[in-house]
């Protein structure tokens, strides 16, 4: 018999490979247009946001959620991960021990 905590974490767990999957698909699609096309990169990064506020517009209004609560998550999710991979970036260019 599954436990409540245990069908929690099989959700979460679920939920996290689904993310994982989308994330790795649009970063796909997002590289192949870079290299498919002459779009400058700023150009690109506009268009990807006004296609994230459009969807994340339209699914909270499909389920019932207030617009701009999901719209203010958005923009904490992006400014997360951009911190986050500029982190990730500066971590890899500093020299490690013994490198010096």
């Amino acid at each position: 018999m599954a436990t409540k905590g245990g069908q929690e974490t099989a959700e979460q767990d679920e939920l996290e490979a689904q993310f994982q999957t989308a994330t790795e698909g649009l970063q796909r699609a997002v590289m192949r247009m870079f290299q498919d096309s002459d779009i400058h990169p700023h150009v690109m990064v506009l268009a990807l946001a006004r296609v994230t506020g459009e969807v994340g517009a339209g699914t909270a209004l499909a389920g019932g959620q207030d617009p701009e609560e999901l719209l203010g998550e958005l923009a904490e999710v992006v400014h997360r991960a951009g911190r986050e991979f500029r982190e990730m970036l500066a971590a890899e260019t500093l020299p490690t021990v013994g490198n010096v």
